[in-house]
């Protein structure tokens, strides 16, 4: 009976041993800690926390929505790294227009006007940013 009843506790121990792990124990292939917050970003090159170095975009068809899109942009702003709510990364390149400059990829369209950032996919505003205010005034 003492075995049986050893046994029992050592196979709880070892079980609750393995379902816990350690934060910072998560790291992906190129050694983000998911945990911590960070995420790849191909064009920094770098692990990144999305809300802390991106631009946040709120969504634009539904003011209730809590997921939000970020964009992160090269040193140089050729290129942006489009974090959709759902699905993969999508690198956009730029073109300058006489409004301002445009990044593109397939139907999506990131606009960066003098009032903000506006998202489009097809004719569609998905997603949108007011500047931020300036606090030296």
């Amino acid at each position: 009976m003492k075995q049986l009843f050893f046994l029992t506790f050592v196979l709880v121990l070892s079980a609750c041993g393995a379902s816990s792990p350690k934060t910072g124990a998560d790291r992906d292939a190129q050694g983000c800690i998911a945990s911590a917050g960070y995420t790849w970003s191909s064009v920094a090159g770098d692990c990144l926390r999305l809300w802390e170095a991106g631009v946040r975009l709120q969504n634009a068809q539904d003011a209730q929505a809590t997921a939000s899109a970020f964009v992160i942009i090269s040193a140089d702003g050729s290129l942006t790294e489009l974090f959709l709510p759902q699905g993969e990364p999508v690198v956009l390149n730029r073109t300058i227009t006489p409004d301002g400059p445009i990044w593109k990829k397939g139907d999506l369209r990131l606009e960066r006007m003098p009032d903000g950032w506006f998202l489009y996919q097809g004719d569609l505003l998905i997603y949108q940013a007011g500047n931020p205010s300036d606090s030296s005034r």
